[in-house]
């Protein structure tokens, strides 16, 4: 059993005490840094451990302040096998560093060195004057006297006349690269670029080409011709970038990754105008499904190769710079995100065990930069929103001929209004209600304003490096009452103590205001705008609040959505801090000991207000407020060993790691009453009630994993984490997640080396065991006593009873995951074609449900018990492609994530789970779910067209053999007819089928990414395809229940006048339940988006510093829309329909019904980017 910590609160005012100890000490590294940035010269980035040779001449180029040359394929492959030793001259050092991999160097000054193969390569006529002077058996030092001597000879000899070449090498906005290296191809001779990114060098004819190239960046070959200036813009080498990814608890080589790990790098996550990072990363990931739940603010639903829990949250696990966090992302920035790695498979999630199953999202900020420069950058964008698509709804003219026939067909009398449309609207007002026609969609829909400003500043040197920034985040929803501001602070800073001591914090504060969209009687706001009688006026100065709503002379009853919106507030305002420090040690050559303690505390303040009104037929005669106040303070202490070393052709890395996280949660609930609209306090309120809970868990943890590569070619990982949760009964805490993971570089093999095409060729495969403890509370497995209750006893009432509510489960476990992975990964062409393929297989066993006892039992509650399973399995893929041809870079890639879903069982053999029923919807159940089907299922009858005479009435009636048997009860002409399945002649429960699923075929993104010159160019698209949506709309506008407004296909419904139609007659009350679920209603949702689009221009770097005296470095403007087209056969608002009460009670299997939730807005903006 595990100890729980009473006191954990010391532990936590320990770790604040020490962080603000630590302060007066950062702010001191803080001005050291300033200094050191505005005295030193350029740095370049240093990685602690060394595995490829360009990571090498990194570290020897930051060592000895120099610069090297070289064409990428000269490095390309080579791998050093022990960590360097620095010691006395340069030469000796490249020398000790290259000869074992077949190089050599060339020192062309006293800061420059060429790196060349062993063996001189062929030259052709005009450049053996050059190649003359060089000798292949030793590392050269400076040409001797003679050595350029002949040189002159050789050159003058060949007529040999210099061309100088001069220009400006810029990166992919535009802005200097100071230290790019510039080399004559072909030869050792070559330059860098100075501060401003400038170059001049001379060459020997017009047939030279000059290589251009700087770490992490593609190398550019760039013929001379008749040119004497060129400039190069060099673009981001993304697999030399992504070379090392971050996974648990470390980060590795991407080459050496046996896991399905996917990257999406901070240019991606920040390029939507988004809140939070899960809609940033939609599309951009295979296997990886975002959908959207409704108004700003709102958290969307997130699925990592398919579906993990039955009736509980899927969602992923989320690592923020190493903390696992609970609850939405909303409280991080995008700007502020370096990257975002994303853990499929089990192998790759197994290092986090129990709250790994359904994935996990690593998510690590930027840190500083290590050049020793200060940087500035101020990123802001305004834009505005508006809804893409509106309903036609019916006028007044038409809602009347509609409401006319409704009501007339049902034999029923008509509305007293109908026959008063010339009475005013209200006393006093000159308008009439026939001259009125009120447009709710309007009132309603709004051109939104969103906008978002970040100033970040970076700085750093080798020894130390900040990132800081501030930003705020304004997103009004495009339906009035809606909106979402946030305001964060952001803070990261690591400093190299000394040789042995670094320590390093992240630290992140944000505060939020969401206003949620409201619901009023149940119903949803476009709801109520799609029911709103298009005669009443939206407003009405002589009622309490200005409202005006139908009221019994009209004979329908929908509320005035401008009033819920305009006075009824749901407000969600949260404090969010998660922060962690860390301080490591390297004991000796190759093992590290880290410490990490962390917190994540939040305060959440929901406030409802309902003011008192009347809007003619409804009315609130209180003041009705309510504040719920919930806290939430999760501490995290880590302790980690970390082995890293290479032995010739084997590298082992080992982890070992015991950690120990705390969740305290707790719940103040208010509500009061107050007799004026004015007063929204609980001071001096009426009838006040106040309730609250607590809850605590821990969660302990031991871990180990092992990473080990021979040669580079043969990959192997395992890993083992032990976890221990408190809210399971003593005999059932802990748990073992194994991992394991092997790899196969085939390209590095002999063999394969005949085929230079080839660049990457790896195959991967793995299998895992994974936990669930997100649907599981910390006491769930007992059994609690309720108390004041009655009860009879001995034929009397007797008060104060208690009793126990259901029956403890001692029992209760994790909900598990077994899965394995298969997967290849190709590189051609030096890898700017690439392409990845997996195939994976995901078990998922002991799911929880809440099992209701037999009433006999005399229990009321029902029992979490793990009786399901379910089955996930699919396909990913990836292709990219990148080009550079001349001022013209561009990029593509593409990804297409298929996934096939199987409910395996259930809690018994015909058990059957339905839900989605709902009375303004037809009344019925909408989905199933049962064993052998893929989770809920849309389900219902089969439509066979409409009942043209009730000569076909009777022959159907007929079917049977029985005329006086019903085939379908109330059926009249201009009724639907609706399928026999199972051919007895009667349309009744049995004849429900499985109309389809919301789970889509297959989703895909694809983004295309182009630089021209100064201009630069991002297209995104992203789809679904192979879904359902039950269009819940529909039924609303069409479904003609009783007396609301409508959509106008209702002017198209059946009379004995129009036959050839596909909608029912109008008929008040539905006798025929034409309205039920059934494939009537059951759409396709696939649709096709164009995601984003973004054009941008940055000023010449150039004339921006000379313009601004130096202190502009960069300057940028864009244009961006989202969402500008949609292709979609669904006839709905949005076809991306998540889960209406995603956000509140979790029901997870009403997925993809359209309750009339909130649209995607098409949004259209510009921006500015300025560094300093």
């Amino acid at each position: 059993m595990l100890k729980q910590y009473s006191n954990y609160y010391t532990v936590w005012r320990s770790c604040l005490c020490l962080v603000m100890l630590s302060f007066p000490a950062l702010l001191l590294a803080q001005d050291q840094l300033f200094a050191n940035a505005l005295q030193m010269n350029r740095t370049t980035p240093r990685r602690a451990e060394v595995r490829s040779l360009r990571e090498a001449l990194e570290e020897v180029q930051d060592h000895f302040n120099v610069s090297f040359l070289y064409e990428s394929t000269v490095l390309e492959g080579k791998e050093v096998s022990a960590k360097i030793a620095i010691k006395g001259k340069i030469e000796n050092t490249l020398t000790n560093l290259l000869e074992p991999v077949g190089l050599r160097f060339k020192k062309i000054n006293d800061r420059t060195y060429s790196i060349l193969p062993k063996t001189a390569p062929k030259t052709s006529r005009d450049q053996r004057g050059a190649a003359a002077s060089e000798k292949d058996s030793s590392a050269d030092l400076s040409p001797s006297p003679a050595d350029a001597e002949a040189l002159f000879e050789a050159a003058a000899e060949n007529r040999f006349v210099e061309i100088v070449v001069q220009g400006t090498i810029t990166d992919e906005n535009n802005g200097p690269i100071p230290g790019a290296n510039v080399l004559v191809k072909g030869t050792t001779k070559g330059t860098t670029t100075d501060a401003d990114g400038k170059f001049s060098i001379s060459v020997p004819d017009e047939n030279a080409v000059l290589v251009v190239s700087f770490i992490g960046y593609t190398s550019e070959e760039v013929p001379v011709g008749s040119r004497t200036t060129i400039d190069v813009k060099l673009t981001p080498d993304i697999q030399q970038l992504s070379e090392v990814v971050v996974v648990g608890y470390g980060t590795q080589k991407r080459s050496s990754v046996t896991g399905a790990v996917a990257t999406v790098g901070s240019k991606e996550v920040s390029a939507l105008p988004v809140v939070s990072v899960e809609s940033a990363i939609q599309g951009r990931v295979p296997g990886v499904q975002v959908t959207s739940n409704g108004s700003p603010g709102t958290t969307p639903t997130v699925r990592i190769r398919g579906i993990g829990s039955i009736t509980g949250a899927s969602q992923p696990l989320y690592v923020i710079d190493g903390f696992p966090a609970a609850g939405n992302l909303n409280n991080i920035d995008t700007k502020d995100i370096e990257s975002v790695e994303v853990l499929k498979d089990a192998a790759a999630s197994a290092i986090y065990g129990s709250r790994a199953a359904n994935g996990v999202i690593i998510i690590t900020t930027k840190s500083g930069s290590r050049d020793s420069k200060v940087h500035v950058d101020v990123d802001t964008y305004y834009g505005v929103q508006k809804a893409w698509k509106q309903l036609d709804l019916l006028g007044t003219d038409d809602y009347l001929k509609y409401g006319t026939a409704l009501l007339t067909n049902a034999g029923n009398a008509l509305p007293p209004r109908f026959s008063a449309m010339n009475d005013p609207i209200y006393a006093g007002s000159t308008q009439t209600y026939a001259q009125t026609n009120s447009d709710w969609q309007g009132a309603m829909f709004r051109t939104a304003p969103i906008s978002q400003t970040q100033v970040a500043l970076s700085v750093g040197s080798e020894k130390s490096k900040l990132y800081t920034s501030v930003s705020k985040f304004n997103q009004e929803g495009i339906m009035l009452g809606t909106n979402f501001d946030r305001y964060s602070y952001r803070l990261n800073y690591e400093n190299k103590i000394s040789s042995r001591f670094t320590f390093g914090e992240n630290f992140n504060i944000s505060y939020s205001s969401t206003r949620n969209q409201a619901e009023s009687g149940g119903r949803t706001i476009l709801q109520h705008i799609i029911h709103s009688v298009p005669y009443i006026p939206i407003y009405d100065p002589t009622l309490l609040g200005g409202f005006r709503a139908p009221s019994g002379n009209d004979g329908s009853d929908p509320e005035n959505p401008v009033r819920i919106v305009s006075m009824d507030s749901n407000k969600d305002n949260v404090m969010n801090i998660i922060g962690s420090g860390y301080l490591e040690a390297k004991i000796f050559d190759g093992l590290k000991y880290k410490f990490t303690a962390g917190v994540n505390y939040a305060v959440r303040r929901h406030l409802e207000d309902y003011p008192m009104y009347n809007d003619g037929f409804v009315s609130r005669n209180q003041h009705n407020l309510v504040d719920n106040r919930n806290t939430s303070f999760s501490p995290y202490l880590s302790n980690q060993l970390t082995y890293d070393k290479t032995f010739g052709s084997h590298a082992l890395n080992v982890i070992a790691v015991a950690e120990k996280q705390n969740y305290t949660g707790s719940n103040l609930n208010a509500s009061a009453q107050q007799a004026r609209n004015d007063i929204d306090q609980m001071t001096g309120s009426s009838n006040p009630t106040l309730s609250g809970d607590k809850s605590e868990t821990t969660l302990l943890s031991y871990l180990a994993r092992v990473n080990y590569e021979y040669k580079g070619k043969y990959l192997l990982s395992a890993s083992i984490r032990r976890d221990g949760f408190s809210g399971f009964a003593p005999d059932h805490k802990w748990g073992n997640f194994p991992g394991l993971s092997v790899g196969w570089r085939m390209n590095e093999e002999n063999f394969m080396k005949q085929v230079p095409t080839i660049s990457e060729l790896k195959l991967r495969a793995s299998y895992g065991s994974l936990g669930s403890i997100a649907n599981v509370g910390a006491y769930d497995y007992q059994s609690f006593i309720n108390t004041n209750t009655s009860y009879d006893f001995n034929n009397a009432p007797a008060a104060g009873a208690a009793y126990f509510d259901k029956i403890q489960n001692l029992n209760l476990t994790w909900e598990k995951t077994k899965m394995s992975n298969f997967g290849i990964d190709l590189g051609l062409f030096e890898n700017r074609v690439t392409f990845t393929a997996e195939y994976f297989v995901r078990n998922v066993s002991d799911l929880l449900l809440d099992v209701i006892p037999a009433n006999s039992l005399g229990y009321t509650s029902a029992t979490k018990q793990n009786v399901a399973s379910m089955k996930n399995w699919g396909y990913e893929f990836i292709a990219g492609y990148a080009k550079s041809t001349g001022p013209i870079t561009f990029n593509i890639s593409a990804n297409i994530g298929i996934i096939r879903n199987t409910v395996k069982q259930l809690n018994a053999p015909n058990a059957v789970l339905y839900s989605g029923k709902n009375d303004d919807f037809g009344g019925f159940q909408i989905t199933r779910t049962i064993a052998g089907s893929s989770i809920q299922e849309f389900y219902g009858y089969k439509t066979d067209g409409i009942f043209q005479n009730q000569a076909e009435i009777d022959a159907a009636n007929a079917i049977d053999g029985n005329a006086s048997t019903k085939y379908q009860s109330n059926a009249a002409p201009g009724d639907i007819r609706f399928k026999d399945i199972n051919g007895d002649g009667v349309i009744d429960a049995s004849d429900q089928v499985s109309l389809g699923s919301y789970l889509p075929k297959f989703n895909y993104g694809f983004n295309v990414t182009a630089n021209y010159k100064n201009f630069d160019m991002t297209l995104f698209f992203q789809g679904v395809q192979g879904n359902k949506i039950y269009n819940g709309t529909k039924v609303l506008g069409q479904g003609m229940l009783r007396l609301f407004g409508a959509e106008k296909e209702v002017m198209n419904a059946w009379t004995p006048d129009n036959t050839n139609t596909n909608v029912p007659r109008a008929v008040n009350g539905d006798p025929n339940q034409n309205s039920r679920t059934s494939d009537r209603f059951i759409e396709d949702g696939s649709y096709f988006r164009l995601k984003n689009i973004s054009i941008g221009y940055s000023i010449p770097s150039a004339g921006i510093q000379d313009l601004t005296k130096g202190t502009l470095k960069k300057l940028r403007i864009y244009i961006s829309s989202q969402n500008l087209f949609t292709v979609t056969k669904y006839t709905g608002y949005d076809p991306e329909i998540g889960n209406r009460y995603q956000n509140s009670t979790g029901n997870t299997l009403i997925n993809g019904i359209d309750y009339g939730q909130f649209p995607s807005p098409r949004t259209f903006m510009a921006g500015l980017q300025v560094g300093f």
